[in-house]
C-alpha cells in the first residue's frame, strides 16, 4: 500500500489560503457543544484549498479535518512550506491532521533501520526544527486564539512496504516505540499540551509480517487517539466488507488503550474483478459509515485520491450519480453525500475559535 510516494511534500498552495467568514473570533469566546457520531476528516489531491472547495460545494458541509503528509527528514525550508499548507486548511476553518513519516531523502534512500537511528538521537536536529515549527504555529500571541494540530506519527508500522516498520528487516517493535516516544517528547517540549496537539498511533488493519499490532503501543502517556488504517480493493486480497477489514484490528488495539478510535485513512475501489461495479462501492460505503456508527469511531479520514486505483467519491472516473458544480457535471456517489449530510456526522465547527471545541479534540463526545 505504498500510497505516499506522491505526498512526499505537503499538497497545498501556501498562497491559497482562503478564510472563512465568520470564523476569526476573539479568544474570549468559546464554541458551541455538539453532540454526534464522529469527526468527519478528508485527504484530497492537489491543489488542497480549491480542492475542497469544489468537493464541500458538493457535500454542502465542510470537513472537521483535513489530512496532510510529510516527512520528519525535510528542510527547514519544506517544513516552512509545509506550515503554509497547514495555514491554509486552517484559514479554511479546519483542523489540519499531520501525518508525519520518517523518511529522508527518498523512501529508497531511507535506511530499514530508521527506527532505532531516531531512537538513539541520529536525527534529532530535524525532530527538534519540527518541534520548534509547530510551536510557532499553534502559538498566535496575545488576544488570538491558539490552533488546533492532529500528528498521526509513522503510521502502519506493521507493514513491510514502509522503512520505519519493522517487518521491514532494519528494525524491532522496540525500536518504533522508542522512536515515537522520542520525537513525541522532544516535540512538546516546546510547551505544547493536549489542547494544542493530539498524538495518533495507526497501524494497518492487515499488516504485513506476523508481528502483533499490541507489540507496537508506545503507552498511554504517548498516545492521544488509536488509529486503524484500511482499504477494500479487490486486487489487494479480494473484496471485503467493513468488518472484515477492521474487526480483528479493532480488538487488538482496543487490548492495549482505550483511547478514542480512529480510522485515518479509508476508501474503496469501484473495480471488481473482471471490471467495475458502481453500485457496489456505493453500498460498501454505506455499510462502512454504519459500521463506524456501530463501532463508535470517533474519527474518519477519506482518501479522494486516484492512485493505485480511483478511490474517489467526488469527480472521478466513474460514479453512481452525477452532480454539476462551478457548471462542469461530474461523477460523483450520492452514499458519501448522504453520510456527509446526516446531523450525527460531525463537520467543521461553526463558531469554536479553536475550530473544533476541547472534547471534540480530544475525542469525548
Amino acid at each position: 500500500m505504498e500510497r505516499r510516494q506522491f505526498l512526499g511534500l505537503v499538497g497545498a498552495s501556501a498562497g491559497a489560503a482562503v478564510g472563512v467568514a465568520g470564523l476569526m473570533r476573539t479568544a474570549s469566546e468559546t464554541g458551541a457543544t455538539r453532540t454526534g457520531g464522529f469527526l468527519a476528516g478528508v485527504s484530497v489531491e492537489r491543489p488542497t484549498v480549491e480542492t475542497l472547495d469544489r468537493f464541500e460545494r458538493w457535500t454542502g458541509k465542510r470537513h472537521a479535518v483535513v489530512t496532510q503528509y510529510a516527512a520528519l527528514g525535510q528542510s527547514d525550508e519544506e517544513i516552512a512550506w509545509t506550515m503554509s499548507a497547514l495555514e491554509a486548511v486552517w484559514a479554511r476553518g479546519q483542523v489540519p491532521m499531520l501525518v508525519l513519516e520518517p523518511t529522508f531523502g527518498t523512501e529508497e534512500e531511507t535506511p530499514t533501520t530508521v527506527s532505532a537511528d531516531v531512537a538513539a538521537g541520529d536525527h534529532d536536529d530535524r525532530v527538534d526544527a519540527w518541534g520548534e515549527a509547530i510551536a510557532g504555529w499553534v502559538r498566535r500571541g496575545v488576544g488570538r486564539p491558539d490552533r488546533r494540530l492532529f500528528v498521526e506519527f509513522a503510521p502502519e508500522m506493521n507493514g513491510d512496504w514502509v522503512k520505519w516498520g519493522a517487518p521491514a528487516g532494519g528494525s524491532t517493535p522496540e525500536d518504533y516505540i522508542e522512536m515515537f516516544r522520542r520525537v513525541r517528547g522532544r516535540v512538546m517540549a516546546t510547551g505544547l499540551g493536549p489542547t494544542d496537539v493530539q498524538w495518533v498511533w495507526g497501524p494497518n488493519a492487515g499488516g504485513r509480517g506476523g508481528i502483533p499490532i499490541p507489540r507496537y503501543y508506545p503507552g498511554d502517556d504517548a498516545v492521544d487517539w488509536a488509529a486503524v488504517n484500511g482499504y477494500n480493493w479487490w486486487e489487494w486480497a479480494g473484496w471485503f466488507d467493513p468488518p472484515e477489514i477492521y474487526s480483528k484490528a479493532f480488538e487488538r488495539v482496543r487490548s492495549v488503550t482505550d483511547a478514542p478510535l480512529a480510522i485515518t485513512e479509508v476508501a474503496c475501489s469501484s473495480e471488481v474483478e473482471g471490471g467495475n461495479d458502481p453500485a457496489r462501492k456505493a453500498a460498501w460505503i454505506a455499510d462502512f459509515y454504519d459500521y463506524v456508527a456501530a463501532e463508535d469511531v470517533k474519527l474518519v479520514s477519506w482518501f479522494e485520491h486516484a492512485k493505485e486505483t480511483d478511490w474517489r467519491v467526488f469527480d472521478g472516473v466513474r460514479g453512481t450519480d452525477e452532480a454539476t458544480v462551478d457548471g462542469e457535471t461530474v461523477h460523483v456517489y450520492d452514499a458519501y453525500k448522504r453520510v456527509m449530510e446526516r446531523e450525527s456526522t460531525l463537520g467543521a465547527h461553526p463558531t469554536d475559535p479553536r475550530r473544533l471545541t476541547d472534547s471534540e479534540f480530544r475525542g469525548e463526545f
